[in-house]
C-alpha cells in the first residue's frame, strides 16, 4: 500500500473510530435491583376481558401538539397485535384532549392524550426575544442578536427557553390555574365512563407527572362533591403508572423551606396522591388495587431522577426503576440532552415496556 493510499484511509479510519467509541449502555433496557416486576397495558387488557380499558397521557414540558399525541398512541398501539383505530377528537378549554379507541390484545384502549402546552404558551413568548437567530450589530439600532455557538444556542432555546420555563411557570403564580385546568380536562375524560369500572393506566412524562399527581389530589381533597367522587374513581380504577424523565426530585424543592427540620418537610406529589389514595372508602378487592408504578430513567437525562422504591414502595404500591438509553453516548462525554430527556416513547426499548411489561407478555411483537 502506498503512502498515499494510506492517506486516503485516514478519515475513514477516524470515523471508525469515532463510531467505535459511542455507546448505549442501557439498550438493552435495565431493570434496577429490588424493582418489582410490572405488567404493560397489553396485560391490563388481557385481564379486563370485555371491558374497555382507558389510557391517559400526559405531555412534559416544552411546546407539544395534537401529533404527539398521535406518535405515543402509535408507538404503543404498534407493538402489540390486534390494533385497528377508530378516530375521536375533543378539546377542553385551554387543554386540548385527543381521544383514540383501538382494539388492541383482544381488547378495547381508550387513549385520552393532554395537550396542555396551550397554558403555557402566552407566558413563554416573553422570551422570544432571546431566541437565537441571525447575529446583528448590538452597537446599532434594531434588534440585538448576540452571536452564539451552535451548541449553546441550540440547548438555550429548546431546553431552557421552551422548555424549563414550563416548570417555572406551573411552579409559580400560575400553578393553582393550571392544576385547575388540568383537574377539569381530567374530570371530563372521567365522565365518559359513567359506570365508573373500567381499569385506568396512566402514562406521563417529565412535569406532566406532577401536574397529574397535583389535579388528582386536589380532586379527592375538593369539596365539590362530583369532583371528589371522580377524584375516587380514578384512585379506585388506577392499576398502572408509568412515569418517563421524572422531575419530582427537583421540582419538589420549591415546595419545601430550606430551613425546616428533616422530619417537618412535605411529602412530594406522588407520596401526597397515594397517601391521599389509601384513605379513600370503597377502595378496589380486586387485584388492580396495588398499584404499580414504573419509572423510565436515561442516567444521561439532567432533567431526571430514579423514582427509589423505598421511598414509595407498601403493600398497596410496587416500584421499579428502568434504566435506559434515549440515544447515544459520544465518546464518553455527552449524550445530545435534548434527545435524552424529550420524548422518552421515541425510544423503541421504552415504548415495548409500556406495552408489554416486565416478565414480557405473549402477543407483543
Amino acid at each position: 500500500m502506498t503512502w498515499p493510499t494510506r492517506l486516503s484511509l485516514l478519515p475513514v479510519l477516524a470515523v471508525l473510530a469515532v463510531l467505535a467509541a459511542c455507546s448505549t449502555p442501557y439498550r438493552p433496557p435495565v431493570v434496577v435491583h429490588d424493582s418489582a416486576t410490572f405488567p404493560g397495558i397489553a396485560s391490563i387488557v388481557a385481564a379486563a376481558g370485555t371491558q374497555p380499558v382507558d389510557v391517559l397521557l400526559v405531555h412534559g414540558m416544552c411546546t407539544h401538539d395534537t401529533g404527539w399525541a398521535e406518535r405515543q398512541i402509535d408507538r404503543i398501539t404498534g407493538i402489540v397485535a390486534d390494533h385497528a383505530p377508530t378516530l375521536a377528537a375533543t378539546a377542553a378549554p385551554g387543554v386540548e384532549i385527543v381521544e383514540r379507541t383501538r382494539r388492541l390484545a383482544g381488547g378495547t384502549v381508550r387513549f385520552h392524550a393532554l395537550v396542555w402546552s396551550p397554558l403555557t404558551a402566552g407566558l413563554k413568548r416573553q422570551l422570544d426575544f432571546d431566541m437565537t437567530g441571525t447575529p446583528t450589530d448590538c452597537t446599532a439600532a434594531g434588534a440585538c442578536k448576540p452571536k452564539r455557538a451552535a451548541l449553546n444556542g441550540y440547548v438555550k432555546n429548546n431546553l431552557l427557553n421552551d422548555c424549563l420555563s414550563d416548570a417555572g411557570i406551573y411552579q409559580g403564580e400560575s400553578h393553582v390555574a393550571i392544576r385547575d385546568a388540568m383537574v377539569r380536562t381530567i374530570s371530563q375524560v372521567l365522565e365518559n365512563d359513567p359506570a365508573g369500572e373500567a381499569p385506568l393506566v396512566v402514562v406521563a412524562e417529565s412535569l406532566g407527572s406532577k401536574m397529574v399527581f397535583d389535579a388528582l389530589s386536589a380532586m379527592l381533597e375538593s369539596w365539590q362533591p362530583q369532583t371528589r367522587a371522580l377524584g375516587q374513581q380514578a384512585a379506585r380504577r388506577l392499576g398502572l403508572l408509568f412515569m418517563t424523565g421524572n422531575q419530582l426530585p427537583i421540582l419538589g424543592l420549591a415546595e419545601q423551606r430550606a430551613i425546616a427540620p428533616q422530619e417537618m418537610r412535605l411529602p412530594d406529589a406522588l407520596q401526597r396522591f397515594l397517601d391521599l389514595r389509601r384513605r379513600q372508602p370503597n377502595r378496589r378487592a380486586d387485584t388492580l388495587q396495588r398499584l404499580a408504578v414504573v419509572a423510565f430513567t436515561d442516567p444521561n437525562d439532567l432533567l431526571s431522577y430514579r423514582l427509589l422504591p423505598t421511598r414509595y414502595t407498601a403493600p398497596d404500591v410496587a416500584v421499579a426503576d428502568v434504566l435506559v438509553s434515549n440515544d447515544r453516548t459520544w465518546l464518553g462525554l455527552i449524550e445530545n440532552p435534548m434527545t435524552a430527556h424529550l420524548d422518552y416513547l421515541a425510544n423503541p426499548d421504552v415504548a415495548a415496556l409500556i406495552a408489554c411489561g416486565h416478565p414480557r407478555v405473549t402477543g407483543c411483537r
